[in-house]
């Protein structure tokens, strides 16, 4: 029998303490997979924001209060213990002096708070003590994307507790490089680090510092969440950057497709649908498009095409250029189909996507902002859901379509090119431009008047798995690997 390893889970957001992006969902789903995929012979527990409300949240208590220096001077720490519905893994939500208690997680009106480095570095400080203050000693310290990768070249600086026979080792994950926690030198205080890590090949990045940089330069070992997009990030411009630095961790560096929560996504049980069906009674679906149709006001009376988009408004993944297409086609008499849009970000993209809504009445809904329950039914009732990101580096939405029989338009990069089979479980955009846009909805179009195409390629889309209960194998096989590695190859100054 394997010995049991235990693994300290990092993250800024984790359902349902906060959540902004698809991190949050991955960060709940995978400890909760892996917990249920091997029992006790893992132990992972998740750190995470002690953000504002998380004390309402049902389950979740007061553990402990500890105080500890940080490089903003002493604080006092609260740590909330909670529980993932699933899986039963502990959270510890954790509370620098109230750092985290504000109206967003990183900033308000497309502006980042000003003291994020001082928030985030304390918070990172707070979570290295954490395992000695609750008796919880890890082996292994997973980190995710630029709000904990400073964890990994803090760790050797944070007092270890006593009963820590083992160094642990360091893993970080990177769900986007296009954030990478930059912020000047004159702020190097706030990091804790010594300034021997001020260089190249520590956190010096082009005259600044960059936190993600640091987490890539000295973890054990990085992985990003699909192999398309580790290819795509080891050169210019998909790696923002720090193409170099990936380049130079490349035998450390692993490309892992991340999954979907196959209890939280699953058309049969879905809460939030009024109609619940399967790729069995697919029928069903028809039902609750219908029912949806008049609830958003999309009452035609010819069979059309219904488009989904779930997506946050921002350049990356599209936003502008599928509002230009649908405006083009729409000025063209071409607007055959209906439209329902969740979506926020961009300010200047939401109102756009608003002019749009009114230029098209009856036919384009828009809805700005956040609203997990809309999200379930417009992706359960499409037709299609389009995705056109500029680039993605894995995408969940597009597993979600798929398992709810609602067939992706795509741009083929990173994840979406893994994900999604062309011309069998969805399509490729041929080009991702205003004309590219335009001919692929077309294609949907036609397919959706060929009911026997129209059907095999839903069902086909149906029957991918894309649960996390095999890639929880290759996460479980990586730690191992991690565990038994010799400590120390990747040195720190």
């Amino acid at each position: 029998m394997k010995r049991p390893l235990s693994v300290f889970f990092l993250t800024s957001e984790v359902l349902p303490v906060v959540k902004t992006g698809g991190l949050a969902d991955v960060s709940a789903a995978l400890p909760a997979a892996l917990s249920e995929e091997f029992g006790d012979e893992i132990d992972i527990r998740i750190g995470t924001v002690g953000f504002k409300g998380v004390e309402r949240l049902p389950g979740f208590r007061l553990l402990k209060t500890f105080i500890t220096r940080t490089p903003a001077g002493a604080m006092t720490i609260r740590i909330l213990e909670g529980r993932l519905s699933k899986g039963n893994v502990p959270v510890y939500a954790v509370d620098p002096e109230g750092m985290f208690n504000r109206e967003e997680l990183y900033g308000e009106n497309g502006t980042e708070y000003p003291d994020n480095l001082e928030r985030f570095s304390a918070w990172n400080h707070a979570l290295l003590h954490l395992p000695a203050v609750v008796g919880f000693f890890p082996d292994i310290l997973h980190a995710n994307d630029w709000q904990t990768a400073l964890s990994i070249p803090l760790l050797p600086h944070v007092i270890r507790p006593s009963l820590a026979v083992t160094p642990m080792k360091t893993l970080l994950s990177i769900h986007n490089l296009a954030f990478q926690g930059v912020y000047p030198l004159d702020q190097w205080h706030l990091t804790g680090l010594p300034s021997s890590y001020n260089r190249f090949d520590g956190l010096e990045y082009h005259g600044r510092l960059s936190l993600l940089k640091g987490g890539i330069q000295f973890a054990d070992c990085i992985t990003t969440v699909s192999p398309s997009y580790r290819e795509e990030v080891l050169s210019e411009p998909g790696g923002f950057g720090l193409s170099g630095a990936l380049r130079h961790r490349r035998e450390s560096f692993y490309g892992l497709l991340n999954g979907i929560d196959a209890h939280e996504w699953n058309p049969e049980t879905d809460q939030y649908l009024p109609i619940q069906f399967s790729r069995a009674k697919i029928g069903k679906k028809s039902a609750l498009q219908k029912k949806l149709r008049q609830e958003w006001g999309l009452n035609s009376r010819a069979p059309k095409p219904l488009f989904g988009v779930v997506s946050r408004m921002t350049h990356q993944k599209g936003a502008g250029l599928l509002a230009e297409a649908i405006y083009s086609m729409g000025l063209e008499d071409d607007l055959r189909e209906d439209w329902v849009i969740l979506g926020s970000g961009d300010p200047s993209l939401e109102d756009l996507w608003e002019r749009i809504q009114r230029i098209f009445p009856g036919r384009i809904r828009v809805k700005t902002g956040y609203d997990e329950p809309l999200a379930h039914r417009i992706i359960a009732a499409s037709d299609f859901l389009v995705i056109p990101s500029v680039y993605e580096p894995c995408g969940l939405t597009q597993m979600y379509a798929m398992r709810y029989g609602t067939i992706p338009l795509v741009n083929p990069t990173g994840g979406l090119r893994d994900t999604v089979e062309s011309e069998k479980t969805g399509f490729w955009f041929e080009e991702l431009t205003i004309a590219g846009i335009k001919k692929g909805l077309k294609k949907a179009r036609a397919l959706y008047h060929d009911q026997e195409g129209f059907d095999s390629m839903r069902q086909r889309a149906m029957a991918v798995e894309s649960s996390w209960k095999n890639r929880t194998r290759e996460y479980e096989n990586l730690y191992r690997t991690l565990l038994s590695s010799p400590h120390g190859t990747n040195t720190v100054p």
